[in-house]
């Protein structure tokens, strides 16, 4: 078994710390969606998510004079995010926290690891181990357990929440299958930006059809909640996301994102002040179970990885330090576009 580098094996931990810090901004995110959604309707919210996010990105490119277009062979994929991850995704997110809480938002509507794994079979060619199987079971178990709380409780926690969320869930995860078949494109901040533009035109749209006798409150706390989601929750992990899914397994990265129910249900308590069930906390635990039994079985049955990307590669010992190295390779990558 060849064993990776010290190099290789601090570009891994750093990476997989990167993913750490994704989920707890993901996580964070559902919280915000939950307390801006008291100020604007959804579909307008998550529109304007999408579009200051993808006038971001695009700033960017045209302060650092870089092509503001994608390529033309990576429009194909363009158009298919932006329907996939920005449009449909963004949706059904912003419409579950309204039918149930953010925490138990944050858990089924991140249950994407475990629907990479059954799509990266017949799509990536990726077969269902023993691990993995175990994993989705005990994630769908998780997950019953978790939606039982909403199932029944009371007020306007409905059945609808749990499904949206779900929902949210295939669809980010589809996203996620396509960013891997994508494979290595140029220019990916613009891809990045084309995607969430394009992305918001149908929710606008949907919203000016469906939403027109709702307003919008620009409270300060509404500011803050929506630029908080279109740059730190949006603008900055699409790109990041896309380079991490270009160069790892694809399965593994979304492993990590079960944290993000973790940090979900913590944060709809802490600041929310929503109740977290003896339900939800079993349903928790087995999710996290999950992780456990795929990350186990798959270090028991693959050797570590031969090689690592090299460049934003951290020098050893830099430990959390290393963290902007994805940044800065992106940044390289688009100045040699």
């Amino acid at each position: 078994m060849r064993h990776p580098s010290p190099v290789q094996a601090a570009g891994t931990r750093s990476r997989r710390a990167l993913v750490i810090l994704l989920a707890v901004v993901y996580a964070t995110c559902f919280v915000a969606i939950k307390i801006g959604l008291a100020f604007a309707p959804p579909l307008l919210f998550a529109g304007l998510r999408a579009l200051i996010a993808g006038l971001a990105l695009l700033g960017l490119l045209i302060i650092w004079r870089h092509p503001v277009l994608p390529a033309r062979q990576s429009w194909p994929w363009v158009l298919s995010l932006a329907l996939v991850s920005t449009t449909l995704a963004l949706a059904v997110m912003f419409l579950s926290p309204g039918r149930s809480g953010a925490g138990i938002a944050s858990v089924l509507g991140n249950l994407q690891p475990v629907i990479v794994l059954a799509l990266a079979a017949p799509v990536l060619g990726e077969p269902i181990t023993r691990g993995k199987a175990a994993s989705l079971a005990l994630g769908f178990v998780g997950a019953l357990l978790v939606s039982s709380a909403a199932l029944v409780g009371p007020g306007g926690f409905d059945a609808l929440g749990p499904m949206l969320a779900l929902l949210a869930s295939l669809s980010v995860a589809t996203g996620n299958v396509l960013a891997k078949r994508m494979g290595p494109q140029p220019r990916l901040l613009a891809i990045a930006s084309w995607q969430l533009l394009l992305g918001s035109l149908p929710l606008l749209a949907a919203s000016a059809v469906l939403e027109q006798a709702a307003t919008i409150s620009w409270a300060p706390t509404f500011v803050i909640a929506l630029l908080f989601l279109a740059f730190a929750g949006t603008a900055l992990p699409t790109p990041v996301w896309y380079w991490l899914v270009r160069d790892d397994d694809l399965g593994q990265l979304t492993l990590f994102l079960f944290l993000v129910p973790v940090f979900g249900l913590g944060l709809g308590a802490g600041a929310l002040g929503e109740p977290v069930s003896t339900a939800e906390i079993v349903g928790t635990a087995v999710i996290l179970a999950g992780i456990v039994v795929a990350t186990r079985t798959r270090a028991a049955a693959e050797a570590p990885p031969a090689a690592v990307e090299t460049i934003g590669a951290p020098v050893p010992g830099s430990g959390w330090l290393s963290l902007p190295c994805g940044c800065a390779s992106l940044c390289v990558e688009e100045a040699s576009d």
